[in-house]
């Protein structure tokens, strides 16, 4: 069940959203993120029977109505990376299905990771169970107490490269080592006097280098990004999208954790919990969903409170803290009530039963 819980989570990376737009088809993938919103915004999910406020970096898929209040404004980006405003009234998003649908939900590839090892040995950050499309990534890692030197290695195909790193957690893998090959299994092993990020058993923590044809796929998707009539934020937001759908964890965390320095909003800490928890590093998901919970509790954000309390459930089990993951889960509950999302409700419940068994 926690399987099936996690699946459902993680299709939501990057839109903090349960369900789709009313003017695609059933089966597609096409996702619409609200990009701006002056005034209120509210979004019925398929399968709800209440509204609840549409922020910022809300997701819209097929079966959800919007209602856009009075003198109220908001715009969409579509999946096909056309700009719509949202009329007044009520009805589905104005996008129309997506050729080529560029904005896309992701799948999922979770794996849970039991137990809190962070601090007992190096742990690799970044990159982690990711694809990349850069050649030269940062190598990040969490500290050791009592460790100010590190031997950072990169095995893979061709590849056996090494150096040591004194005083910080991170390094560049640096243009004159040998080349990462495209389609090409990487992994970083950090070394930390005794101890080795080797220790932690969580399977498939390798990275691959997209080959050049995805590669230049993505590039020119970004490149329809960069050139919309949206500010900056928006623009940083919807390139993490795409490259969470794409597989990119590592990019989409760096996308997202710069944007989160001068951006307060809960999709933008949502989706950061959520790429974490793709990635097996359940101490910092849990910091971004608090953060997120925060966020959304400030702005009256009922989906957003729903969701958190949700993945705060998952991520305390996983920890190993029943009682934690228990109130959360019950607490989700209580807010998915609100939206009359009985669907939601349901899960949760048997998932509160199975943890509760002896």
């Amino acid at each position: 069940m926690i399987r099936r819980f996690l699946f459902f989570l993680v299709l939501l990376v990057l839109t903090g959203c349960a369900s789709g737009v009313t003017t695609t088809t059933p089966g597609d993938n096409s996702m619409h993120v609200v990009v701006a919103v002056q005034g209120q915004l509210s979004v019925k999910r398929e399968g709800w029977t209440e509204y609840a406020s549409a922020l910022f970096g809300t997701g819209l898929r097929y079966g959800d109505l919007l209602r856009l209040e009075g003198s109220s404004q908001a715009t969409i980006a579509c999946a096909d990376l056309t700009l719509k405003p949202v009329p007044s009234g009520t009805g589905g998003a104005p996008c129309r299905v997506a050729t080529p649908t560029i904005l896309k939900y992701g799948e999922s590839l979770v794996i849970i990771t039991k137990g809190d090892t962070y601090g007992e040995f190096p742990m690799v950050i970044s990159p982690r169970r990711t694809k990349l499309l850069n050649a030269f990534p940062t190598l990040r890692w969490t500290p050791v107490a009592g460790v100010t030197t590190y031997r950072v290695s990169v095995r893979g195909p061709d590849v056996n490269w090494s150096t040591d790193v004194s005083s910080k957690t991170e390094v560049v893998y640096p243009d004159d080592a040998s080349a990462l090959v495209a389609g090409g299994t990487y992994k970083v092993i950090v070394v930390a006097g005794n101890r080795s990020s080797e220790e932690e058993s969580t399977p498939g923590l390798g990275f691959t280098l997209l080959k050049p044809d995805k590669a230049q796929a993505v590039r020119e998707a970004e490149t329809k990004i960069r050139v919309l009539d949206l500010g900056e934020t928006p623009k940083r937001f919807l390139v993490a999208s795409l490259y969470a759908a794409q597989g990119l964890n590592a990019e989409a965390i760096e996308q997202l954790e710069e944007l989160s320095n001068t951006l307060k909003e809960p999709a933008v800490a949502r989706s950061l919990g959520d790429l974490y928890l793709r990635i097996g590093l359940n101490r910092f998901a849990e910091e971004r969903y608090l953060q997120a919970l925060g966020l959304s509790q400030r702005l009256n954000d009922v989906e957003g409170q729903a969701l958190a309390q949700n993945a705060l459930g998952l991520v305390y089990e996983a920890l190993g803290n029943k009682g934690e993951a228990l109130q959360r889960l019950q607490k989700a509950m209580e807010w998915y009530r609100k939206l009359g999302d009985a669907k939601r409700i349901e899960e949760i419940r048997e998932q509160l039963g199975k943890m509760q068994q002896p």
